[in-house]
């Protein structure tokens, strides 16, 4: 189904609405219903505030809070996993960027901590503004495709990006992991995630084969940034051409079993 709406559909609201129906059907069950009426309700459990169905959608492709609230929470448990394998504790007063935050899907979980310093960045205005007017955790602002990012040099501690260089091609990639490189304090870490080996499941026997034999493919069905333009890359391509400048910390391989199928990274920058 996703195949052919890609391939036939070059409307993107319209493939917006066909995949709100087709999503919003495949992921509907009762377990589903009840928590959405309860949260909707009572609120999340963080008592910050949701945003509307369509805004949800704009960064998780289905309408529903409480799967805006779950997978928020899982990825966010995942992050600080990934911290701790690698032997990583964020200090208290640590500037932290969400590097494409949305809505504030991720932010929000960290926000719990009351011992950090939140930013948030996101392409979108009007997930900005939503987050302005309903996160008063953190400092928000809209960037640009392109770098730069409105903040000093060696601000941040810790900056993470998941599900961003996902929609990035190389060129952009490699103009983003020099911003971030900038905006990172000496020993500042930064997290982000690829389409690696476990996401290959969406692309055609011709593709899989450009992307083993480049390490890289780029699925450019339309702008950059959007969730519907995708990169694959592998972790050769990776170490080998992004972040040759940082010092890997961490990687760990998508699981296609999980919710969690992207690869994992962690680098730091050196001095």
């Amino acid at each position: 189904m996703k195949k052919v709406i890609k391939k036939f559909i070059k409307s993107k609201k319209l493939q917006d609405n066909l995949r709100l129906i087709y999503n919003s059907l495949k992921t509907f069950n009762l377990n589903l219903l009840k928590d959405e009426l309860s949260y909707r309700k009572n609120g999340l459990p963080d008592n910050f505030p949701f945003p509307s169905s369509d805004l949800i959608f704009t960064i998780i492709a289905i309408p529903w809070v409480s799967e805006y609230y779950k997978s928020g929470k899982l990825i966010y448990d995942e992050i600080i996993s990934s911290l701790n394998k690698a032997n990583i504790h964020l200090k208290e007063n640590s500037n932290i960027l969400d590097f494409g935050c949305g809505c504030g899907r991720l932010i929000r979980h960290f926000a719990n901590e009351s011992k950090f310093n939140l930013y948030g960045s996101d392409l979108n205005p009007k997930l900005i503004n939503w987050c302005k007017e309903n996160l008063h955790f953190g400092n928000f602002s809209t960037n640009n495709v392109l770098p730069p990012l409105n903040y000093p040099d060696n601000y941040f501690d810790f900056i993470y990006a998941r599900s961003v260089f996902t929609h990035l091609s190389e060129i952009y990639q490699k103009q983003w992991i020099n911003e971030i490189k900038r905006i990172l304090k000496p020993n500042g870490l930064f997290y982000f995630t690829t389409h690696g080996n476990q996401t290959l499941s969406n692309l055609t026997q011709i593709e899989k084969t450009i992307f083993h034999e480049k390490g890289i493919l780029e699925h450019n069905f339309f702008d950059e940034g959007d969730n519907k333009f995708s990169t694959y890359q592998s972790y050769k391509w990776t170490k080998e051409n992004l972040i040759s400048d940082f010092e890997l910390l961490y990687f760990e391989e998508g699981k296609t079993w999980t919710h969690l199928t992207q690869d994992v990274y962690i680098i730091k920058k050196i001095n």
